[in-house]
């Protein structure tokens, strides 16, 4: 592949000329817009060779002519490299309810637990998948791994001297995409209570938050913190400029790249969970319900302060998420 003309440094432009791309999009988890940017930052963090790599895999997915073939509207080659790259991020959701769903891969549920009163009643008998370890005999067609698994088999099986081409993409897609997952804090944590959340919140699925609109959920406030924007637009490719250009965001990425283990993703989202998303005023809330777990929890307000914080950590962990993916993608061989 001829050397795309600019720089691979924070900032580069040619992030901006990604603003004409616009492309269909579908399904979600930090929902399509955040999974672009967690992509758009990798890439600017890729040297040529691992780009090169990366993108003969993708050409060998299984799935290439449905969702890694670019409009022929993409002349400029660097575009169509983008736009694939892109699309890898939000592969595992397009593909949704059919045969190729992996539904647990995406989160893992470290407890949360109310109270030392529902810890002690919860968890020595919790139904929650929390091993770090493969288990024997796990594939790609393994349908109950948490997130912490299915990164390891996927970078596992990425080089693995048996592995076909069509595996190693599929393996490129999945890790495109739950790198970015196990850095939202909703997808390693779920809340769980002695009366009401016996099996846990579904990672915040089950907590109301008062919209401008209409409810929404904790999961899905921390999902929509780039947007719902389910195309790769000019505003999206502004923000990923922005994030790159923010010399504390870049820090942080290269602080984050040094740290390669899904586990350690993992523990640090979860402590994020437990330190901000998890507000007093959301737990009074769950609180509230659990002298009658059959009535609604009233939907909480969310204060400009905690919106403050949520956006300042979802944008350092999609850096962080992006700086690491580039990272993990040069492991392709």
């Amino acid at each position: 592949m001829r050397r795309p003309n600019c720089s691979w440094r924070p900032g580069t432009a040619c992030l901006c000329a990604i603003i004409l791309v616009v492309t269909p999009g579908m399904a979600s988890a930090w929902w399509d817009s955040g999974h672009r940017l967690v992509a758009l930052v990798a890439w600017s963090r890729m040297d040529v060779p691992t780009r090169t790599r990366v993108l003969r895999l993708l050409g060998e997915h299984p799935q290439v002519e449905k969702y890694f073939t670019p409009p022929a509207r993409l002349q400029d080659g660097r575009l169509r490299h983008q736009w694939i790259i892109s699309q890898a991020a939000v592969w595992s959701d397009l593909v949704r309810k059919s045969d190729r769903d992996r539904p647990t891969w995406h989160y893992i549920n470290r407890p949360l637990f109310l109270s030392e009163k529902a810890r002690r009643s919860l968890q020595p008998r919790l139904r929650v998948n929390l091993a770090t370890r493969l288990p024997k005999g796990a594939s790609l067609a393994t349908q109950d791994l948490n997130v912490i698994q299915a990164i390891s088999l996927c970078r596992q099986r990425l080089n693995a001297r048996d592995a076909t081409e069509a595996e190693r993409a599929v393996c490129v897609t999945w890790l495109c995409h739950l790198v970015g997952d196990v850095h939202q804090p909703c997808h390693s944590t779920a809340s769980f209570t002695a009366r009401r959340f016996l099996r846990g919140d579904r990672g915040g699925n089950d907590v109301p938050i008062r919209g401008d609109k209409k409810d929404i959920n904790l999961h899905m406030y921390w999902d929509g913190q780039f947007g719902q924007t389910r195309t790769l637009d000019g505003d999206l490719v502004r923000r990923a400029a922005a994030l790159l250009a923010d010399r504390k965001l870049v820090a942080a990425g290269r602080r984050a790249e040094k740290r390669l283990q899904g586990e350690t993703w993992v523990a640090e989202s979860h402590r994020l969970a437990r330190d901000v998303v998890y507000s007093s005023a959301i737990l009074a809330a769950i609180g509230s319900g659990e002298s009658d777990p059959e009535k609604a929890i009233p939907a909480v307000e969310l204060s400009g302060d905690y919106a403050r914080r949520a956006r300042a950590v979802a944008r350092q962990r999609v850096v962080e998420a992006g700086f690491r993916l580039a990272r993990v993608l040069a492991e392709v061989r």
